[in-house]
């Protein structure tokens, strides 16, 4: 996990159904905390002692303040439901600096699409782009609208007008999927299931692929098959070369190694461990990277080598 640091918990309040909105300030008497990018997102050390990624969803244009959403998983292992359950004003958090995988692109026209949980990236994608006067639209999916976390924020002025919300994909996909138009990006964010619904009809219509940004919060099922080989990763600045076994990620073998390698989801999708190729040719099982940013970057925590060796800037 990449290093901490700490901040308080200035405001604690209920967001919609089942959810926690925290209001984070530096607790070092700054009065500014780093600053991010709309789609950024921080590691939190949970009151459990668990580490998890929550989507900053304040305004990337006030420094003063971190705002995240949490919510209360039915089959929550015990990260969110600790900081649901144990997160006050005045509490003390150690976070990860913002790291943003899921980057809001230049276009002239933005069409996003959220399932439940998934609306927090696109919070502060939102607030960004009203600002600055984009074109924008926004397609709300919860099960109980009237409920939905930021529901009533997004319904009343500037936002209203752009904001159309449904319960399910069952009532229709969003009308602005079914013409491709150029200059246009959509951003996608929430469960599994659903980001594939979306894209998939947002393909079929034909939609390029690097028009359709999306951003997972837990790794999607793969249908790779577990027949690793051990390959060879050469280090470019020092020459060292290391033999990645087959039970062992890149970054694992690096690790044994003594090589220091930044890690935080460890599941390829916060992109903390990606690093250049510059020579072979990576096997990619991240969430991260495009297919464009695959033919010279790899996430070590989770890929592998198609080739015998791979030759990493590092």
């Amino acid at each position: 996990m990449s290093s901490l640091f700490p901040v308080l918990v200035d405001d604690a309040v209920p967001e919609g159904d089942g959810c926690v909105r925290l209001r984070l300030v530096a607790s070092n008497g700054d009065d500014q905390l780093p600053g991010f990018e709309p789609g950024a997102h921080v590691d939190v050390v949970t009151p459990s002692g668990l580490v998890r990624q929550y989507s900053l969803c304040g305004s990337a244009d006030d420094p003063s303040a971190y705002e995240l959403c949490v919510r209360r998983e039915e089959a929550s292992r015990g990260g969110s439901d600790s900081l649901c359950a144990q997160a006050r004003k005045g509490m003390e958090l150690q976070i990860s600096m913002p790291r943003n995988a899921f980057p809001l692109p230049e276009a002239q026209r933005y069409v996003l699409v959220a399932g439940g949980i998934g609306i927090t990236p696109l919070l502060s994608m939102i607030r960004r782009l009203e600002r600055k006067g984009a074109d924008w639209q926004l397609y709300y999916y919860a099960r109980d609208p009237e409920s939905a976390p930021f529901g009533d924020m997004l319904r009343e002025a500037p936002y209203a007008q752009r904001v159309r919300f449904s319960s399910s994909l069952r009532n229709g996909y969003p009308d602005a999927l079914t013409t491709p138009s150029t200059g246009t990006v959509i951003m996608l964010c929430g469960p599994d299931g659903f980001m594939k619904a979306v894209r998939a009809r947002a393909e079929e219509a034909g939609w390029p692929q690097d028009a359709i940004r999306t951003e997972y919060f837990r790794p999607s099922e793969t249908s790779i098959p577990l027949t690793d080989q051990p390959f060879q990763v050469v280090l470019a600045r020092s020459g060292q070369v290391v033999t990645v076994p087959s039970d062992q990620s890149i970054a694992s073998a690096l690790m044994v190694a003594g090589i220091d390698v930044s890690l935080s989801c460890e599941q390829g999708m916060c992109g903390a461990c990606v690093v250049p190729i510059l020579a072979g040719e990576g096997e990619h099982r991240d969430m991260v990277l495009t297919e464009e940013e695959q033919e010279h970057s790899i996430a070590l925590c989770c890929s592998r080598s198609r080739t015998p060796s791979l030759t990493l800037d590092m």
